[in-house]
């Protein structure tokens, strides 16, 4: 699995293909980690789960926020995860009719061991890349970490560039 792709010097695609080839990766790589620790629960499950782990106690209304969904959806979805005896609804000490969802210890250690084999999994396949490589990929992870942190009218950004500085993605893989 030897990958150059720090070698490319063609030109950067399009913004409307490089979508589209990042959404079809994106896609078939989560597919692939799935499959190394199938789960009876949905990705938008999963995610809230893990948003719960590691920023609550928090309220359907933070958990909506934070994973980008009205708030009926935030509920459907701690109501699925409270089912399934991942999360635990706890009355809000700030607020008597308010309640906080907090993760489980079944629900902190599903996620824990979802993320174990999924690492070690990607982490296999990452030692394959060279060096050169493995650069270019932790430069594009931090571009998806911020483009997977815009929320509706947000200005992309970037974890160490100044506004206006945003590296292009030609920049990113060369």
């Amino acid at each position: 699995m030897r990958s150059e792709v720090t070698s490319m010097r063609h030109e950067v695609d399009e913004p409307n293909v490089l979508a589209g080839r990042l959404r079809l990766s994106m896609i078939r790589l989560s597919r692939q980690l799935r499959r190394q620790d199938p789960s009876e629960l949905s990705i938008a499950q999963l995610s809230a789960l893990a948003t719960v782990v590691r920023s609550g106690p928090l309220g359907v209304g933070q958990l909506a926020e934070i994973e980008g969904l009205p708030s009926p959806g935030a509920t459907r979805l701690a109501d699925k995860l409270e089912e399934a005896g991942l999360v635990i609804r706890q009355a809000n000490p700030a607020d008597r009719r308010g309640v906080h969802l907090v993760a489980s210890a079944a629900g902190a250690g599903l996620l824990a061991r979802r993320e174990q084999v999924g690492d070690a999994w990607l982490a296999d396949r990452l030692g394959a890349l060279s060096e050169p490589d493995r650069r270019a990929l932790e430069r594009a992870v931090a571009l998806l970490e911020a483009l997977a942190a815009e929320r509706p009218g947000d200005t992309p950004a970037v974890a160490g560039a100044v506004a206006g500085d945003r590296p292009k993605a030609k920049e990113v893989l060369v």
